[in-house]
């Protein structure tokens, strides 16, 4: 015991070094962990419905030119431990002309609609379902896309594809679904990512409904 007293009175100033040292190291490993806790996190959901795409003929273009469109309604909700600004959503495709099944086609620029999106529920009702981003005309519905820790919020996203030639269509599997991955920025850098499989449905089935799908893009404003 008096020889380990004796090197701590003769070492004293290198033992309040190394304690200055690791409190220093300390510090900083409790700040890095507290801001990789406080970071924010989105968690993605597909609701099902209305989810899918059509593929048509793209008007007043010339050698077969045809367009894809896409509505995914979507809730995002802030699993983290920090508020976050959602920002842009992007959208990635398998194509028919590439055979890389883990290669996609990525749609980079969300598309407004000229309408608001309805189902009939029955002979009576309709059913409007409110944008993420965009302002309906229809219902009260706010764009929040700012979110506190806890918060959500859930909306159509919707993607028109530029005309397009070839095999560039989206790729099918056998059950008619085709398989994307939905993207979402916040505005500091981060992306979260899901993948969605998606229904292909024909243009006049969804065309019956909803008049304007898919020509957001050959809208020339009077």
């Amino acid at each position: 015991m008096s020889e380990l007293a004796e090197w701590a009175n003769n070492n004293s100033g290198w033992a309040s070094i190394l304690v200055f040292a690791l409190s220093i190291v300390l510090s900083a490993s409790v700040w890095v962990v507290k801001k990789l806790l406080s970071k924010p996190r989105l968690r993605l959901e597909d609701l099902k419905e209305p989810t899918f795409c059509s593929s048509f003929d793209a008007p007043g273009e010339i050698g077969g030119s045809h367009r894809t469109a896409f509505l995914i309604y979507l809730k995002i909700t802030n699993i983290g431990r920090a508020p976050t600004q959602v920002g842009d959503i992007h959208l990635g495709y398998r194509s028919t002309e590439n055979a890389d099944g883990e290669s996609f086609r990525w749609l980079l620029k969300e598309t407004p609609m000229l309408e608001d999106f309805k189902l009939p529920m029955n002979d009576r009702e309709v059913k409007v379902f409110p944008f993420l981003k965009q302002r309906s005309s229809s219902i009260n519905s706010e764009t929040k896309t700012y979110l506190y820790p806890g918060e959500y919020v859930n909306g159509l996203v919707y993607f028109e594809q530029a005309p397009s030639k070839g095999l560039d269509y989206p790729y099918m599997d056998p059950d008619y679904f085709v398989i994307t991955k939905i993207r979402v920025h916040d505005t500091t850098n981060n992306y979260w990512e899901i993948e969605v499989p998606i229904h292909k449905i024909e243009i006049d089935v969804i065309r019956k409904i909803n008049p304007r799908f898919g020509r957001t893009l050959d809208y020339v404003p009077d």
